[in-house]
């Protein structure tokens, strides 16, 4: 029995600045959720009643702009207009699968220069949807299609109310390809 190839490639978002740490996240509060701007300065306002650790006033007296700026210093979820759209990201993949692939017949040779590529165009069009502090890990498999099945499993740990997934599939006589983005808020 002859068995089919298979070959895939992954393009991730993170970049040397920035790392996807949950362990501070899952295990306890973080260190520090304000950036170092918005350390508490002692106020000389003797009208607010209590200050916060991101530099606000909470009270009566504190005005609308201080509770807006505390607010977005520590905002731990993307507000609705910023959340990962999974059929967004979905109908965009399937439609560079289809660009890529449609008439393409199978060549090992070629195989990992193609996933790449997919994988690549995906995560640029996820950074051009500018979600924010969302980063992206694209894996795209692309294998000879000999009639066999296939099935391709992932866990991931994250928070379900922000971080999400999309997945595309696309398969001709000659091959099948299988596309999945990850989208996870950097917190």
């Amino acid at each position: 029995m002859e068995r089919g190839h298979s070959i895939g490639s992954t393009a991730s978002s993170s970049d040397d600045s920035t790392s996807l740490d949950r362990g501070s996240v899952t295990s306890g509060a973080p260190s520090s959720f304000a950036p170092a701007h918005h350390q508490h300065q002692p106020s000389n306002d003797s009208n607010s009643s209590s200050s916060t650790p991101g530099g606000g006033t909470l009270g009566r007296n504190s005005t609308s702009s201080d509770r807006d700026s505390h607010r977005d210093s520590i905002s731990l979820r993307p507000t609705f207009m910023q959340k990962f759209r999974p059929a967004v990201a979905t109908k965009f993949m399937q439609q560079i699968l289809q660009t890529h692939l449609q008439h393409k017949v199978y060549n090992a040779d070629e195989a990992q220069r193609m996933s790449k590529l997919i994988a690549e165009e995906v995560k640029a069009k996820l950074i051009e949807l500018d979600l924010g502090r969302y980063k992206y890990v694209v894996n795209v498999v692309l294998g000879e299609n000999l009639g066999e099945g296939a099935r391709m499993d992932a866990r991931c740990y994250w928070d379900q109310e922000s971080d999400g997934s999309a997945q595309a599939f696309f398969t001709n006589d000659s091959l099948w390809c299988a596309a999945v983005a990850f989208a996870v808020f950097y917190y």
